[in-house]
């Protein structure tokens, strides 16, 4: 266990790293990619509440992406982390309507979206295996969010292609994504949604 605990650690350190390193160019390039990809699912057409989120440290921006499902009428929510350290989802009514929160993210200010009305998520992590689970920051906020969902709601993990390892070796209360979209594939792993 402490062995599986050191690798995760090192899996962590090493894809922030590789996520530093890129570029603004290629952030923007392989974000345009990976959002076109994500207006073809049909769950994400589909659905009108979706939960993103807000990019931190070089992850995928998902803002074009955003803020033109907004101009669609769909609700967006984003998450935002409680006084307690979980997350709640709360609508994006508008980006100045945000502030930067406890772990650096922006995040909406307003009230708590009811969870049961969600219909998908998109999942940040630094680490994602072909199984759908994920690794985060450590924290198990994600996780425990994910855990208290309706099973009809499509989780979508994203992250870059160099993100995406064999397996991570999940813990029994880790919860997988239904899908992952990259910049260069889509790795599907429930395709009940389709």
């Amino acid at each position: 266990m402490e062995d599986l605990n050191k690798q995760k650690k090192s899996w962590r350190s090493s894809m922030l790293d590789a996520r530093r390193k890129l570029t603004l160019s290629e952030v923007k390039g392989y974000s345009s990619r990976i959002i076109a990809k994500l207006g073809e699912l049909e769950p994400i057409k589909n659905a009108c509440t979706i939960m993103a989120f807000s990019s931190i440290d070089n992850e995928v921006d998902l803002r074009p992406f955003i803020n033109d499902l907004s101009c669609t009428g769909k609700t967006i929510l984003l998450p935002r982390v409680a006084p307690g350290g979980e997350i709640v989802a709360v609508e994006l009514r508008d980006w100045e309507q945000t502030r930067v929160g406890q772990l650096g993210v922006r995040e909406p200010i307003g009230p708590v979206f009811e969870a049961a009305q969600i219909d998908a998520v998109l999942v940040p992590g630094l680490v994602f295996d072909a199984n759908g689970y994920r690794l985060g920051y450590g924290k198990g906020y994600y996780d425990r969010f994910l855990n208290g969902l309706n099973s009809k709601v499509f989780k979508c993990g994203i992250a870059y292609e160099f993100q995406i390892i064999d397996n991570i070796f999940p813990h029994k209360n880790d919860i997988p994504v239904h899908w992952i979209v990259t910049e260069r594939s889509e790795i599907g792993i429930d395709w009940s949604f389709f």
